[in-house]
């Protein structure tokens, strides 16, 4: 146990002096959103990506400390939710990856883990936590602009109080949803994304649909669509494997104490 302390300690030091502490390993352009959610208090989420926006906690939505790397946001009420006003980098048209990880805490019937679309449910795309009476499952929709989806698909089943990495990626012609490094589903189509202009969120959505209860960490988007090998890699090692003291670095941290 002492030799893995000091394991780590050593490639933390290696880690750090590589790489610049301002400077993400992650330079994908295509990364539009990253919320590592470890600020720990307040009511501002700091985007790490290199598109710099910024994140506003509403309505209950809280940091926690115990995310699944560093902090997290919990979602105790059906409002709760985290907002990114509309721009330009999140209108995304073409190829698409949402993923996050996610702490369920109950089987909703019809929830909102991430997205954005109009209040008439029009346009853009969205991750959803449904289960209409049954154990609830990853949904993901894509506007073209009518909405096709993954519902009554779905072969994954996530257990409740556990955490669980999810993906949704879209490449202009198949939606597909991977859980915990796992291919789910599939479903075939062929059109852009209808653009909108409209406010992200993570938590309740533009058409009032709630918030999913429990809590949510590593909020990631893509504007093009990641393979297997990318899914997994995002999933064991995090988005980025070093940025700040105050935001990634934890992060890296957390890995290597595994």
């Amino acid at each position: 146990m002492k030799y893995q302390f000091i394991l780590s300690l050593i490639l933390l030091v290696l880690l750090t002096s590589i790489v610049p502490l301002t400077q993400a390993l992650n330079d994908d352009p295509a990364l539009k959103l990253y919320f590592t959610f470890d600020e720990g208090g307040g009511n501002k989420a700091e985007d790490q990506s290199q598109s710099g926006l910024k994140g506003e906690l509403m309505d209950g939505a809280k940091f926690v400390k115990d995310g699944k790397f560093g902090g997290a946001v919990e979602f105790e009420a059906a409002d709760c939710k985290v907002v990114v006003e509309a721009v330009k980098e999140l209108d995304i048209t073409k190829e698409i990856t949402m993923a996050a990880w996610i702490y369920p805490l109950e089987h909703q019937n019809d929830s909102n883990v991430m997205g954005r679309r109009t209040a008439g449910n029009a346009g853009g795309y969205c991750m959803q936590w449904s289960g209409f009476g049954n154990n609830a499952k990853i949904e993901t929709w894509i506007g073209l602009p009518g909405w096709q989806g993954t519902r009554d698909i779905q072969k994954i089943e996530p257990e409740l109080e556990e955490w669980h990495h999810v993906v949704a990626t879209y490449d202009g012609k198949t939606i597909k949803q991977y859980i915990d490094g796992k291919f789910d589903t599939s479903k075939d189509f062929k059109n852009d994304i209808a653009s909108q202009d409209i406010e992200f969120r993570v938590g309740q959505a533009q058409t009032g649909l709630p918030s999913m209860f429990g809590k949510i960490d590593e909020v990631a988007v893509y504007d093009r669509a990641l393979d297997l090998d990318e899914i997994k890699s995002d999933m064991e090692n995090g988005v980025f494997f070093s940025v700040d003291p105050k935001g990634k670095l934890a992060t890296t941290w957390a890995h290597l104490k595994r």
